[in-house]
């Protein structure tokens, strides 16, 4: 006799089968799971456990197939036998495709037009957000335009029209599946952020949250199970919020983050993970102020008196925020509008010059102002989880726009410069943090595939690492293109989506 909890959970399981898995097709001549259905596939999480791909592949090895696709930077996601993806042209037409999955052609393609092109940051695209399959549909959000459902066969079943939200960076939120509901999160600035969610065969409003506390942000929600409990959880400017997904209304909130959030949390060993980067996109505590006052003065300072002078505020002069990048990168420094709004951020004294002094104790406060946090909640909470349910939290190594990858007990977290940090997830103990010999940004989040975790840079490298205690480089690969989407797992194939092309990479059998 089964007890209740027992029933519960049988429940919950026979659920999750249904809204998840469909009959195993023949992929290669293997039986295998097919379906990555949204951003970062199953529960958001990255994870696929039995997938065995190869340590070496690039353009030209273990390459199954390669099709050429419109530019933007949603990731792939599959059901079954078709890939799902999103691309724009011009700014403001919007794409829809699928694509075979056996042999890289392209199935359909479907387009809006949006009523104009969007303000984004040089690193967004107007198709930035990852589309939503299910059994049935595929459903694609455009940040300029809505929510979109298509039949498998690119038939338009319904769209939503929804307003864009107010931001200076874009959109690149991704809609989540939760029972026969979609949930999408809408941060907007001047008071407008909310949470939605739709009934996925109609498109109807099924619920309403107002989120009056919060700014734009980035990041995608999730739903974090536990003990027979569903919360959906979304993080945003300055806390991690968690909501009763059936009808919206919030359980319990943690604070310590940044205004601005991007990644996804993910769930693991009964703890909740969420993270987010300073201000700016710092990813530690601490910032080497003596080391971007040297920089300053090297490039700037044209009389060598090791000050900087109104005068020598030429060309390319900035506040440096982040001096591990290259000068050329977004985020390596806040650009100028005026010498006269950096002397009031600077110059203590008014006196037109800027002193070491005056740079150290204006960067202590940058510092102080805004700070990495990474947070490990326990489940169970009720309203503020932080004084309650805070298991740990880290300042160090925390990415900036990459989510965590929890995998085997473990968290690993990217951050820019090819930077790896490994984490006991328990505890937050670290195991290793080293640099992975690709530099440059990471916008793309790590993935996991059986005893592999794959990232990618948007230089276009691609490493493929040793998912275990110990920081090991099995394979890296040149794609010679950008690369900002998140890899796809399907069988024993990824797919990969560089800037103009869609990878499927494996061993073809």
């Amino acid at each position: 006799m089964l007890s209740a909890g027992q029933l519960g959970w049988l429940f919950r399981a026979c659920l999750c089968a249904a809204l998840f898995l469909q009959p195993a097709p023949m992929a290669h001549g293997q039986p295998v799971a097919a379906n990555w259905n949204q951003f970062r596939g199953p529960d958001g999480a990255g994870v696929a456990e039995n997938a065995n791909i190869p340590a070496h592949f690039g353009p030209d090895t273990n390459t199954i197939w390669k099709v050429a696709i419109p530019p933007g930077h949603s990731s792939p996601v599959i059901w079954n036998d078709q890939i799902f993806l999103t691309a724009s042209e011009d700014g403001r037409t919007l794409v829809t495709i699928a694509v075979n999955r056996t042999d890289g052609h392209i199935l359909w393609q479907a387009t809006v037009q949006a009523d104009r092109k969007p303000n984004l940051h040089q690193l967004n695209d107007p198709a930035s957000s990852t589309p939503v399959a299910n059994e049935k549909h595929v459903y694609a959000y455009f940040g300029t335009y809505g929510l979109i459902c298509y039949d498998h066969a690119g038939k338009k079943v319904w769209e939503r029209k929804l307003p864009t939200p107010r931001s200076k960076y874009g959109v690149a939120t991704s809609p989540i599946p939760y029972r026969d509901m979609l949930i999408l999160a809408k941060d907007g600035d001047g008071g407008t952020a909310k949470l939605l969610a739709f009934n996925r065969d109609t498109g109807e409003t099924v619920w309403e949250a107002p989120r009056p506390l919060f700014h734009a942000g980035w990041s995608t929600p999730m739903i974090f199970h536990h003990d027979n409990v569903d919360e959906l959880i979304l993080l945003g400017s300055k806390r991690l919020t968690a909501y009763d997904p059936t009808n919206g209304h919030e359980i319990w909130w943690s604070g310590g983050f940044s205004n601005e959030t991007v990644g996804i949390p993910v769930a693991g060993d009964g703890l909740l993970f969420a993270s987010a980067a300073a201000l700016g996109g710092r990813g530690d505590d601490d910032i080497d102020a003596e080391r971007t006052w040297k920089m300053t003065l090297e490039k700037f300072d044209k009389n060598h008196d090791g000050k900087i002078e109104r005068e020598e505020m030429t060309e390319g002069f900035g506040f440096i925020q982040r001096p591990e990048l290259p000068e050329d990168n977004p985020g390596y420094a806040m650009p100028v509008r005026s010498k006269d709004s950096l002397l009031r951020m600077f110059d203590r004294n008014h006196d037109g010059v800027i002193t070491k002094d005056e740079w150290m104790r204006a960067m202590a406060d940058f510092a102080a102002a805004s700070r990495p946090n990474l947070e490990a909640i326990r489940p169970g909470a009720r309203e503020d989880a932080r004084k309650t349910h805070l298991a740990w939290e880290k300042q160090h190594g925390v990415p900036e726009v990459p989510s965590l990858l929890f995998y085997h007990g473990r968290l690993y977290l990217l951050r820019d410069g090819g930077i790896v940090t490994c984490l006991k997830a328990t505890t937050g103990a670290e195991l290793f943090q080293g640099r992975i010999g690709a530099r440059g940004q990471y916008i793309a989040s790590p993935v996991a595939a059986g005893d592999k975790i794959v990232v990618a840079s948007v230089f276009g490298v691609v490493t493929v690492l040793d998912a275990g205690e110990q920081l090991k480089v099995l394979a890296s690969s040149d794609f010679k293109e950008q690369i900002f989407a998140t890899p796809a797992i399907a069988g024993n194939t990824l797919y990969l989506r560089t800037e103009n092309h869609l990878y499927a990479l494996g061993t073809a059998k």
